[in-house]
C-alpha cells in the first residue's frame, strides 16, 4: 500500500514540476540591462524635477500657496523640456515658469537641450574618427537621440572656453626634453592654404611626454616661434633645467632659440639630416655616402663620432663636397646627445617623439581634407592633443 501512495505522489509531483519550469520565461542579459537603465533613468528625472523645483521655490522667494512678503513673483504653470542626458531622453522636463520674471535651472541653459557632458562624448566621438553619419546612428542609441552633423559641428564649437584653459595652463613639472617642430594643415581662408601648426612636447625628469602647446603660425618665422617659446616660459618652463632641446633645423626656430633659450643645449634630429644628406649626394653615391654618414650618428661616443666624421670628410669631401658640408655645418648640435645619459640617447637624437603625434595627427583629420576656419583647426587639434596627453599621463617613458 505504501508503495502506491509513493508512485501516486511521485507521479504527481513531477507534472507540478514540469508546469513550473514551463512557466518560467528566460530573461536575456539585455532585457535586464534596460530594465536597470529605465529605472535609473527615472530616478535621474526626479532628481532634475526636485531640484527645479527647489530653485524656483528660492526664485520667487516663496513655497507653493505660502503668503509672505518675502514674494517676489508668482508661478505661472510648467513648460516642457527635453535633456539628453548620459542615461538617455529624458522627455517633457516640467520647468516651472514665473509669471513676471524669467526663470532656468542652474542644470539647464537658456537653450540647452544636451547635458555637457554628452556634448563632450559626441565631440570625441568626431575626434576619434568616427563619422557624423555613425554618431547620429550611435547617439540615437544610445541616448535616444540622433544628431545631425550640423548639431555635431555646434558641439565641437563650444569647446572653445576648454582650449583656452588648456593653452594657458602652468606648466608644474620641470621639463628635461623639449621638442618642437611644426606640422602642415589646410586651412580655408578667402582660399585654401597651407600654414604651420607649430608645436611643443616635453619629457619630464620622470620620463613622462607632454603635449605643452601649439600655436597656428602661418609659417615657420622666427616671429611665430619666439611667441610660442615666451608663451611656454610664461606659462612656467624653466630653462634652467632644461637639458636638450630638440628640433629639425628650421632657420625661424634656430633664430628663436638663440634669442630665448642662448644657454640650452641644441640637438638636430639625425633623420632630417640624414635625409638632407642623401638630397645633397649624387645619384650615383646615394647607395653609399649616407650609409657611411648614419655611422657618424651611431658611434658608442663623441669622440669615435667625431674621428668618424673627419674620415667621412675626407673621403668625400670632392664627389659629395655639399653632403659633407651638410654635416659639418652642424657637427656640434649633431653630436649634442652625446653629452646625455646613453640610455635617452635613442630618445633624444631626433624628433621622433613629435613626429609620432604628427602621425596621429594626419590620421585623424585625413577625412576633414581641409579646415573650414581657424577657430576649428584649434579645437580639433587642441582635442587631439588632450587625447595625446590623456595615454602618455598612463604611459611612462620605460626605462628612462
Amino acid at each position: 500500500m505504501q508503495e502506491v501512495v509513493e508512485k501516486i505522489d511521485h507521479s504527481q509531483a513531477q507534472p507540478n514540476a514540469e508546469a513550473m519550469a514551463e512557466a518560467i520565461t528566460p530573461v536575456s542579459p539585455h532585457e535586464v540591462l534596460e530594465h536597470l537603465v529605465g529605472d535609473v533613468r527615472k530616478k535621474v528625472r526626479e532628481v532634475f524635477i526636485q531640484a527645479a523645483e527647489t530653485e524656483f521655490r528660492s526664485f520667487i522667494g516663496a513655497d507653493p500657496y505660502e503668503r509672505t512678503s518675502e514674494r517676489k513673483d508668482q508661478r505661472n504653470g510648467d513648460r516642457p523640456r527635453d535633456l539628453v542626458t548620459e542615461v538617455g531622453t529624458l522627455v517633457d522636463l516640467p520647468i516651472p515658469r514665473a509669471r513676471e520674471g524669467s526663470f532656468m535651472p542652474s542644470f539647464l541653459g537658456r537653450w540647452q537641450r544636451t547635458q555637457k557632458k554628452v556634448v563632450q562624448l559626441v565631440a570625441e566621438m568626431f575626434l576619434r574618427g568616427v563619422s557624423t553619419r555613425k554618431i547620429g546612428k550611435l547617439s540615437k542609441a544610445i541616448w535616444g537621440k540622433g544628431f545631425s552633423p550640423a548639431t555635431v559641428s555646434v558641439f565641437n564649437g563650444q569647446l572653445k572656453e576648454e582650449f583656452l584653459k588648456w593653452m594657458n595652463r602652468p606648466i608644474e613639472s620641470p621639463i628635461r626634453y623639449l621638442y618642437l617642430d611644426g606640422i602642415a594643415l589646410k586651412l580655408r581662408r578667402n582660399w585654401i592654404s597651407r600654414e604651420m601648426l607649430l608645436c611643443a612636447i616635453g619629457i619630464t625628469a620622470e620620463g613622462k611626454k607632454e603635449f605643452l602647446g601649439f600655436i597656428l603660425g602661418g609659417t615657420e618665422s622666427g616671429a611665430s616661434w619666439e611667441f610660442l617659446i615666451r608663451h611656454l616660459i610664461q606659462r612656467g618652463l624653466e630653462p634652467g633645467k632644461l637639458g636638450l632641446v630638440v628640433i629639425d633645423g628650421s632657420k625661424g626656430l634656430t633664430s628663436a632659440l638663440s634669442q630665448l633659450l642662448p644657454e640650452v643645449r641644441v640637438q638636430r634630429c639625425i633623420v632630417h639630416k640624414l635625409w638632407n644628406i642623401i638630397g645633397h649626394t649624387p645619384w650615383s653615391l646615394r647607395g653609399v655616402v649616407p650609409a657611411e654618414a648614419r655611422q657618424i650618428f651611431y658611434a658608442p661616443n663623441e669622440q669615435e663620432a667625431r674621428t668618424l666624421f673627419q674620415a667621412f670628410k675626407e673621403r668625400w669631401s670632392k664627389e659629395a663636397p655639399k653632403a659633407v658640408a651638410c654635416i659639418e655645418g652642424n657637427i656640434n648640435e649633431l653630436l649634442s646627445f652625446y653629452k646625455l645619459p646613453f640610455r635617452h640617447w635613442k630618445l633624444i637624437r631626433s624628433t621622433n617623439v613629435i613626429e609620432r603625434a604628427f602621425k596621429e595627427f594626419r590620421r585623424r583629420v585625413k577625412i576633414m581634407e581641409t579646415f573650414p576656419t581657424e577657430e576649428s583647426c584649434q579645437r580639433i587639434m587642441f582635442s587631439l592633443a588632450k587625447m595625446l596627453n590623456e595615454t602618455w599621463m598612463t604611459k611612462p617613458i620605460s626605462s628612462f
